[in-house]
């Protein structure tokens, strides 16, 4: 194998993530694998390292975070050769969980991390990548919100901003096209998702399949604070698709109307109105496993 760059977002794991890149390359060495550490100091040099790493002719990249860096790792890397490897240390670590990759101890992530790559899709929204879904509505709220508390950390977080947003959410309006087709709704949150988590090990949609060439969309409609509370509440078991005024799509191609912000992989990328498409097999990804998870 060639040589190996480990990018660390240092802030990630409650600022866990240089102790575990250290022992990730004190690891790679006992496998003969050379390796360079890489830790940024803010997210413009993350950018520059990635694209130094790129035009150096990387084989490989290991990102050692959240989904966050994984947001910036995929909006560099995307239809290039390069492999992405991924040891996550974050607090949501939902792209890693989709692809098999957030259990075992660090030597059995490590090895994945070095396994053959698999190719997945990506969604290209305006012109950005996300690679685990993409939140309008209530759950950008609570998204937004999760980021800026300071404790607790991991999915504790997502509840508490959950139950912190709540009284402040009401319906939108917007105009939804699947694959030119149009209809109008009233939803308190609209998902477009490429994996089946969000929000920390959520599985919003889960029949959603990184590899399969379709997005999956989730519509919470018009429902009340308390039965939006109860709904999101079986979101974590996939079970909330039963509830009668949530519906799931499947397309290629998504446009939202309406006004609000969005966000994906956790980061901010915009404000409606936006169009949302499937790249299909654009990422190659080390050691995943794709493939829906289901409910449960």
């Amino acid at each position: 194998m060639g040589k190996v760059s480990l990018l660390v977002n240092p802030q990630a794991g409650r600022g866990k993530a240089v102790t575990v890149a250290e022992e990730v390359q004190r690891l790679l060495g006992e496998l003969n694998t050379e390796c360079e550490l890489l830790i940024p100091e803010d997210r413009n040099e993350v950018e520059k390292e990635l694209e130094k790493s790129l035009n150096s002719g990387i084989e490989r990249l290991v990102a050692i975070g959240g989904d966050g860096l994984i947001h910036q790792a995929v909006n560099i890397l995307a239809g290039s050769d390069t492999t992405l490897g991924i040891i996550p240390v974050g607090t949501g670590n939902d792209f890693a969980r989709s692809l098999r990759l957030y259990s075992g101890e660090l030597f059995e992530r490590t090895e994945k991390a070095l396994s053959p790559a698999v190719k997945v899709d990506l969604i290209k929204c305006d012109s950005h990548f996300v690679a685990t879904s993409v939140i309008c509505g209530f759950p950008a709220d609570v998204n937004l919100r999760a980021n800026q508390l300071r404790f607790p950390k991991g999915s504790s977080s997502y509840t508490l901003a959950t139950l912190m947003e709540l009284p402040l959410m009401s319906p939108s309006s917007y105009e939804l096209k699947l694959d030119g087709e149009s209809f109008f709704i009233e939803a308190a949150a609209v998902v477009v998702a490429n994996s089946s988590y969000f929000g920390g090990g959520m599985k919003i949609c889960p029949d959603a399949d990184p590899s399969d060439g379709l997005l999956d969309v989730c519509v919470i409609g018009n429902v009340g604070k308390f039965d939006l509370l109860r709904s999101f509440l079986k979101v974590r078991t996939g079970d909330h698709i039963d509830h009668p005024k949530v519906s799931i799509f499947k397309a290629s191609e998504i446009e939202l109307k309406g006004s609000g912000i969005v966000r994906g992989d956790g980061e901010q990328v915009g404000d409606l109105p936006m169009k949302f498409a499937v790249e299909k097999s654009i990422l190659n990804v080390a050691g995943g496993n794709s493939g829906a998870p289901g409910r449960g």
